[in-house]
């Protein structure tokens, strides 16, 4: 075996990258198998996953609330489809396609790996997985679509708030 040439090696994102995103996904499709949903859920539901206190009724968020990050709605889909298909390479995910589109689900062997991994983060991302689906999960498509085009705008807008009060005050 060869050594790997630095200009040839891939980086991969360690934080929001495919490996870690695409964990999320499956963390949440383990929480609703048999399920099958479509990336543009999955999309939103990573969101939620993350940000569970954007949602009034939600758990504390695993992720640090920033400025604007309801925008991460719009770059989180081509970062996921890699993460997912990372763990259906590898017997963890399934996907189904069907005439509205491409859907997925976990596998029977999802909940025996997420089971070995054990880190506190984990341990939190399965259960805000598990309070995604009891939320969220018998919503439509649609309904989830709609929840995320109305409070987008909202997700990360007090930072923007705070900065105006902070400008008058020093003003």
């Amino acid at each position: 075996m060869g050594q790997v040439n630095a200009s040839e090696a891939r980086y991969i994102a360690p934080f929001n990258g495919a490996v870690e995103i695409g964990l999320r996904a499956l963390t949440v499709l383990t929480a609703a198998f048999p399920a099958f949903y479509s990336i543009q859920r999955l999309v939103v539901f990573d969101y939620l996953l993350v940000h569970s206190d954007d949602v009034s009724d939600g758990p504390a968020g695993l992720h640090p609330k920033t400025p604007h990050r309801g925008a991460e709605l719009l770059v989180r889909r081509g970062v996921l489809q890699e993460g997912i298909r990372l763990y259906q390479n590898r017997g963890l995910v399934e996907a189904r396609y069907e005439d509205a589109g491409v859907y997925y689900s976990a596998t029977e062997n999802s909940a025996a790996f997420l089971d070995v991994l054990a880190s506190a983060y984990l341990i939190a991302l399965r259960d805000r997985a598990d309070w995604v689906i009891r939320r969220f999960g018998a919503n439509t498509d649609g309904e989830i679509q709609r929840l995320a085009n109305q409070h987008a705008g909202e997700w990360g807008a007090e930072f923007a708030m705070e900065s105006v009060l902070r400008q008058e005050e020093n003003e």
